[in-house]
């Protein structure tokens, strides 16, 4: 049996993510949950690019160093200051799963937090 491309049936495409081209986003709690998941994901991961290009740059400093004290300590710096940043991210997460976990509410998940507001 011979399969030619127009005999395949493809689902349709769509953007990786929380929100979707063409929907409402202002009448939606789920369009709205979409969008503070999506900026909480893109601001972790900048986080980490951050943290990664501060850190290796920092190494790079090291190696190029040539044995001046000022320029090594300057690059220890560097890489101690991302690596400050990347445990204040985690352990700010951490602080706000506990503290969401004592309250009662999953601050961390938007969408049943959006999900329980109603207004009169």
């Amino acid at each position: 049996m011979k399969v030619r491309a127009q005999d395949i049936d493809f689902d349709q495409i769509t953007t990786p993510g929380g929100y979707q081209p063409g929907t409402d986003l202002a009448g939606s709690t789920s369009a709205v949950e979409k969008l503070i998941s999506n900026v909480l994901v893109v601001l972790t991961v900048v986080a980490g690019i951050a943290f990664a290009l501060y850190f290796l740059l920092g190494g790079l400093s090291w190696i190029t160093a040539g044995g001046d004290k000022t320029k090594i300590e300057k690059a220890r710096s560097m890489m101690t200051n991302g690596a400050i940043g990347i445990i204040i991210i985690a352990v700010s997460y951490a602080i706000v799963w506990i503290v969401g976990a004592a309250l009662g509410i999953e601050i961390l998940e938007p969408g049943k937090i959006i999900q329980g507001i109603t207004f009169k």
